[in-house]
């Protein structure tokens, strides 16, 4: 019987980086996994070097220590990716004459903002203010 493909994930008591910088912890800190939690959301509690403790983690903030160099390269690799994607969506979008003028859709947490959420709560922000 053939086993099921595994997804990489970080053991108990494994040595690990962060990749982002967290409250109380600058990027690139060295810490120790010692509590793994959730089933389609793998979380991870890491006690760092410099003694805080953060829960509720998920993986791509994290890098094996062998492996940071490469993740944070990937990273930078993805964000250009995504910048140039973007540029070239604008340019297509100018070009149609579909996008609104002054409006332009936001990204926020991964989650794509419409320009029209956007406007409305400008007003709202306006309407309280007056």
């Amino acid at each position: 019987m053939a086993k099921a493909a595994t997804i990489d994930r970080f053991r108990k008591g494994e040595t690990v980086r962060t990749l982002d910088a967290l409250p109380g912890v600058p990027a690139g800190t060295k810490g120790r996994v010692y509590l793994i939690g959730g089933f389609a959301w793998i979380r991870y509690r890491v006690l760092f070097e410099n003694g805080v403790d953060v829960g509720t983690l998920d993986g791509t903030t994290l890098a094996r220590p062998s492996q940071f160099d490469e993740a944070l390269e990937l990273r930078v690799k993805a964000a250009e990716a995504a910048e140039s994607a973007g540029s070239d969506e604008a340019e297509a979008a100018e070009g149609d004459g579909a996008a609104d003028a002054g409006a332009a859709a936001k990204v926020v947490n991964g989650v794509t903002v419409p320009p029209h959420l956007i406007d409305r709560s400008k007003r709202a922000r306006e309407r309280l203010a007056a």
